[in-house]
């Protein structure tokens, strides 16, 4: 298929005599995909209306749409209450943060308020309604398969370190050895690992994730000198129980929006998805009202249909997302005031995206005092994105370093 812009970049050559590639090097480059780019007065744009799996790029309307639904400067929370028997009842409400640092500040804080023995500790994760992983995830161990939850701690990746005897401790001096740690390392090689929580199975009422908070809150509880009596488990909190402490997450939004691009993390991505859906349509949250809520939010404020845009989850795991890369290029262009967040390969902030048979880019070219924004998406077997990017950017910019208009 030949491009649609030949004639125009025809005609440019024919005119003037510039560094701009001619048409035919983007035509090799392309199977199945599209590619838009835009500068102050035109567009370079080949398919630039047909829906294409974009992979993580997706992550930039996640991100967008919580800091502009949540705010900048909203912060997760996680609730105790403690019940006239000395039950200490914890409820998540998705901080992508709960870390074994936070867990630590948090024992200290409840210590430092003169709790000092508990009988139980319960779990409360019914703040969120999941009935299935985000899809497109799989049951690896690997940690961009994690699962969502209310109440998850370490981004539901455990650290594990086996060494060349065979020793299994912690891969991380902030998290204490645990039971769950040794169990998971029996099966693992020498080395440094860290792996989904998920590949263990499920213990009575106990999910994987909620047995790994309840056993790094026991541990770290302790460390504080807090005892608990007896094993922790799950269930709901009760609505006549006080509440004797909140706990805000250590980021704002704005931070782990910035965490979230930097390592293209599919959990924090999620979990501020479920969060802009709970936030706006009241929890529990689920899949579905976080799909109806950017359904809305990108009609509203992306100008965007169904039809130009079908998303599932909001880390761009699943196949079953497609959006058009003029449709992405609306996202970018309105995150043009977060582009810092963004990596950047010299003069170029992108966030990039990849599954199998799956390559794309989306940011801008940063070229004296303007951004141009771009998107790349190629549905296929060949990874040309980094070429058609490096020819894109040739074709926008001439020679003697202006900005071509088309």
């Amino acid at each position: 298929m030949k491009l649609s812009l030949f004639s125009a970049l025809i005609l440019f050559l024919t005119l003037t005599p510039c560094c701009a590639q001619p048409a035919e090097t983007f035509d090799h480059l392309i199977d199945n995909g599209g590619f838009i780019v835009k500068d102050g007065s035109g567009h370079l744009q080949y398919r630039e209306r047909e829906t294409f799996i974009p992979a993580s790029t997706l992550k930039i309307i996640t991100c967008l749409a919580a800091l502009e639904i949540l705010g900048e400067d909203y912060r997760f929370e996680t609730h105790f209450f403690l019940d006239d028997r000395k039950n200490l009842y914890i409820k998540g409400f998705g901080d992508p943060f709960l870390t074994s640092e936070a867990l630590s500040a948090i024992a200290e804080k409840l210590y430092s308020q003169g709790i000092r023995q508990l009988s139980s500790i319960i779990l409360d994760d019914t703040s969120y309604a999941l009935d299935s992983l985000a899809d497109g995830a799989g049951h690896s161990p690997n940690p961009f398969d994690a699962p969502n939850g209310a109440l998850a701690v370490n981004f539901n990746s455990v650290p594990v370190s086996v060494a060349p005897d065979g020793t299994i401790t912690s891969g991380e001096p902030q998290t204490p050895n645990i039971p769950l740690i040794y169990e998971i390392g029996n099966n693992l090689p020498p080395g440094l690992h860290r792996i989904n929580i998920n590949i263990l199975p499920k213990e009575k009422s106990l999910t994987p994730p909620l047995r790994y908070a309840g056993e790094l809150i026991t541990k770290l509880f302790h460390t504080a000198g807090i005892v608990i009596h007896k094993k922790f488990q799950a269930g709901p909190t009760p609505s006549s129980l006080r509440t004797v402490y909140i706990h805000k997450s250590e980021k704002k939004v704005l931070d782990m929006v910035r965490a979230c691009l930097k390592y293209s993390n599919n959990y924090i991505a999620n979990q501020l998805f479920l969060a802009c859906g709970a936030v706006s349509y009241g929890y529990p949250a689920s899949w579905d009202k976080s799909r109806r809520l950017f359904r809305s939010y990108a009609k509203k404020r992306l100008g965007l249909s169904v039809e130009e845009l079908h998303l599932t989850e909001g880390s761009g795991l699943s196949r079953k997302n497609r959006i058009s890369p003029a449709g992405l290029l609306t996202a970018v262009e309105l995150f043009q005031p977060y582009m810092h967040l963004l990596n950047h390969r010299g003069d170029i902030y992108l966030k990039s995206g990849s599954l199998s048979d799956v390559y794309s880019y989306a940011g801008f070219f940063v070229h004296k005092d303007k951004s141009l924004p771009f998107v790349i998406m190629l549905n296929q077997r060949a990874n040309n994105r980094f070429k058609l990017l490096t020819a894109l950017q040739r074709a926008i910019i001439s020679e003697d370093g202006n900005v071509i208009s088309y």
